[in-house]
C-alpha cells in the first residue's frame, strides 16, 4: 500500500499532521508527504502523485487543496480506469465537503480508514467557463459550483483577518456582499428546466454544504449522478438573516424566490460580467456549464 499527502504547506495546521496523523498513518505505510509551498502547487504535486502509482492520495488541508487534489488526479487522465483513491484529512479552513460526507479529522479513524481500504466511488462536477481573456477553461470539483454572490464571498474571506473564527468570517462576508452586490440578470438552461431572471447566486451542489456549515443544498448526494441547483433570485438581506438558522439545520428554505432542481447539465449566461467560483476556488466568468460525471472518482470515507 503506497500512500501519499498532499499537505498545505504554509497551513498553520502544518505541525499538527506530522504531530497526529503522519504517525496515524505511518501504522499501516509510511506515507510520502508532498508540501506545497505556493496557491496552485497541489495540482502539480498531485498529479505527480498519481504518475509514481500511489494507492492513496490524501488532501490535507481545508476544500481549496482537496479541489486542486482532485484536478491533480483528473486532469489529461479522463478516461483512465486505475486512479488512486483519493482521502481527505480536513485540517484546513473551510472544510466543507469532509462535513458533508461526515469525515472527522480524528487519528484513528484515519488509521483505520486505510486499513480497511474500501474505497466508495463518488461523482464529480466540471466547470467549462470563460477566462480573463475570452478563452474556454475548465476545471473539476466535488463539492459546490456557485455564481453570482459567491464568487464576491469567497474573495472577502481570502482577504479578511478571520480573527473571530471563519464562521463568523464567512457570515460576515455574505452580510456584505448584499450591499454591495447587485443580482444579476442570468440564464440557466438545464435539463428538463428553464431559468431566467434576476439572480443573487445559484449554487450547483454535488455535496451539501458551504461557507463553513450552510447547508444550503440539504438533499445532494455525492454518488447519485445528479446535483441539486439551489437558484436564490431577488432574496433580500433580511430574508437570507431570517433564514439562516433553516441552513444550518439542514433543512430546505420555503422561499418564493428560493428553487430547488436536479440536474446533470446546466448551462448559464449573463449579458453582464457574472463570475463562477468551484469549492470555494475562484474560475472565471460566464458564459460556463456545469456537467454531471457519475461516480468518477474513488473516495476513501
Amino acid at each position: 500500500m503506497k500512500v501519499a499527502v498532499v499537505l498545505n504547506g504554509i497551513s498553520l495546521e502544518k505541525d499538527n499532521f506530522y504531530r497526529n496523523y503522519f504517525p496515524a498513518i505511518a501504522i499501516v505505510s509510511p506515507p510520502q508527504v508532498f508540501e506545497t509551498r505556493s496557491a496552485n502547487d497541489a495540482v502539480a504535486l498531485a498529479s505527480k502523485a498519481v504518475d509514481k502509482r500511489f494507492d492513496i492520495i490524501f488532501a490535507a488541508g481545508g476544500d481549496g487543496t482537496l479541489n486542486q487534489v482532485v484536478n491533480g488526479v483528473l486532469q489529461g487522465r479522463e478516461d483512465a480506469s486505475n486512479l488512486p483513491a483519493i482521502g481527505v484529512i480536513p485540517i484546513g479552513i473551510g472544510n466543507d465537503f469532509a462535513r458533508g460526507m461526515e469525515i472527522k479529522a480524528e487519528p484513528a479513524e484515519l488509521t483505520q480508514l486505510i486499513k480497511n481500504f474500501k474505497p466508495t466511488n463518488i461523482d464529480a462536477g466540471i466547470v467549462r467557463f470563460t477566462t480573463k481573456e475570452g478563452n474556454e477553461a475548465q476545471q473539476y470539483f466535488v463539492n459546490i459550483a456557485e455564481l453570482g454572490m459567491g464568487p464576491e464571498v469567497v474573495r472577502k474571506v481570502l482577504a479578511s483577518d478571520r480573527i473571530f473564527g471563519l464562521g463568523m468570517s464567512y457570515f460576515q462576508a455574505i452580510v456584505a456582499t448584499f450591499f454591495t452586490h447587485s443580482a444579476v440578470e442570468v440564464k440557466l438552461v438545464a435539463d428538463q428546466w428553464h431559468w431566467q431572471g434576476k439572480l443573487r447566486t445559484l449554487a450547483i451542489a454535488n455535496s451539501k454544504y458551504l461557507g463553513h456549515g450552510l447547508c444550503i443544498a440539504p438533499h445532494a448526494i455525492p454518488d447519485d449522478g445528479i446535483f441539486e441547483a439551489v437558484v436564490y433570485g431577488k432574496v433580500s438581506l433580511f430574508d437570507f438573516l431570517r433564514h439562516s438558522s433553516t441552513l444550518k439545520q439542514g433543512k430546505k428554505v420555503e422561499h418564493p424566490e428560493v428553487t430547488y432542481r436536479q440536474v446533470r447539465r446546466i448551462a448559464m449566461t449573463s449579458a453582464t460580467e457574472c463570475p463562477i467560483e468551484a469549492d470555494g476556488e475562484l474560475l472565471g466568468w460566464l458564459p460556463a456549464s456545469v456537467e454531471m460525471l457519475p461516480r468518477k472518482l474513488k473516495f476513501l470515507i
